[in-house]
């Protein structure tokens, strides 16, 4: 089996995700091949791992032929009683025609087009917006979590747990994540459930990231290279070689 990890042009792992995902790869025994440009990748195997951002790993299953969804997984439908609070979508410039602020934004399907984030003034869609093509976003109302907390799922089961940011000692109710998971009936091989605990200790959740080019967040590495393995396959139709 072979992985295809992304670098820099000077050959360095492109960030700590990739130089994680080789540790894994190399420790089951899989060929390692750096590369720095996707489209200089001439090899078509569906089932050779490609790990890098997610423009690479999206222009690598275009490659291969493989469909993908143009929008990623975000709030799902099952989950809506978690969330805690209205979710909508809307467009950037109906957003700020209708100065909604505070209000948490991230693209619905552009999703290089700029991280999400809170949009509190006018400001900040400067250099975002565009009269041709109206951005398609996807709007949240806020909550003032005081921690929040990365869930890596794999084939149904909790793979680990990282506190990522806010109060050391605030505590994710593991019932809670353990329920959506189980209601969770779409749900991919590996995908991530972002959690988090406001200001009464509740457990409520933030979204959902896809595990096709989601970052390791101190996981160890094998379990990294089991997460990533999961969902290639996945996409890929092919054999999970990692299902252990």
């Amino acid at each position: 089996m072979k992985a295809f990890i992304q670098t820099h042009n000077d050959g360095e792992f492109y960030n700590v995700n990739a130089f994680i995902a080789y540790e894994g790869f190399k420790h089951f025994g899989f060929e390692i091949e750096k590369f720095h440009d996707v489209n200089h990748i001439e090899d078509t195997n569906p089932e050779h791992i490609l790990v890098g951002g997610i423009g690479n790993v999206r222009k690598r299953l275009e490659m291969i032929n493989i469909p993908r969804k143009t929008t990623e997984i975000d709030y799902p439908v099952e989950l809506q009683h978690y969330l805690k609070r209205t979710i909508w979508k809307s467009t950037l410039e109906d957003v700020l025609q209708e100065k909604r602020f505070p209000v948490f934004i991230k693209p619905e399907t552009e999703t290089k087009k700029f991280p999400g984030k809170v949009f509190k003034t006018e400001l900040d869609f400067v250099g975002l917006l565009n009269t041709d093509k109206p951005t398609s976003v996807l709007c949240s109302e806020l909550i003032s979590f005081k921690a929040e907390f990365r869930c890596f799922i794999r084939y149904q089961e909790i793979l680990d747990i990282r506190h990522y940011k806010g109060d050391w000692n605030k505590t994710l109710d593991l019932e809670i994540v353990k329920a959506a998971i189980a209601d969770f009936k779409s749900q991919p091989r590996a995908y991530a459930l972002d959690f988090g605990v406001d200001e009464n200790n509740a457990t409520i959740l933030v979204e959902v990231n896809d595990g096709h080019s989601l970052g390791s967040y101190g996981i160890s590495a094998t379990n990294y290279a089991k997460f990533l393995s999961a969902r290639w396959s996945e996409l890929t139709d092919t054999i999970d070689y990692l299902n252990f």
